[in-house]
């Protein structure tokens, strides 16, 4: 399973911007991993792809980070080959992204409001800590 962290904009903070880089590499030893700017509707007509939306929309899910590994196990018990994550922009998510970009999770990080650049972070260090679940790292530690 191939995972996409997918930003909303282009990162201003070189800080941030190098945090996400850090976990994404660290993402990349378990599956393939690239960060890239907004997608085209065209992008999902082939393979099976997946696609999380972290949202702060009331029908948002907040989820452990043991449930995010066992949602992502699911999602490779399933052959999705690719699962691409979206950040919302500063108004959310529009009526078209939700027919171009249909979410199979509306993912919360609570009821923060946190930048667009800290919450692809955010979504970066729980797919590896996920990761690192599934596959008996120390990295969770039970935190």
């Amino acid at each position: 399973m191939k995972n996409g962290a997918v930003p909303s904009k282009v990162f201003k903070s070189k800080e941030t911007a190098s945090l996400l880089e850090g976990y994404a590499g660290r993402i990349a030893k378990f599956a393939p991993c690239e960060v890239r700017g907004r997608p085209l509707p065209a992008e999902f007509k082939s393979g099976v792809k997946m696609i999380w939306w972290c949202d702060r929309a009331p029908r948002a899910r907040g989820l452990a980070s043991e449930e995010t590994a066992r949602l992502m196990e699911r999602c490779s018990h399933a052959s999705v080959q690719e699962l691409r994550i979206f950040i919302g922009g500063p108004d959310g998510f529009s009526e078209q992204d939700e027919r171009d970009f249909p979410p199979a999770l509306r993912w919360s990080f609570g009821p923060l409001t946190l930048p667009h650049e800290l919450a692809c972070v955010v979504a970066a260090e729980q797919i590896y800590r996920a990761w690192t679940l599934l596959k008996g790292h120390p990295y969770h530690g039970g935190h």
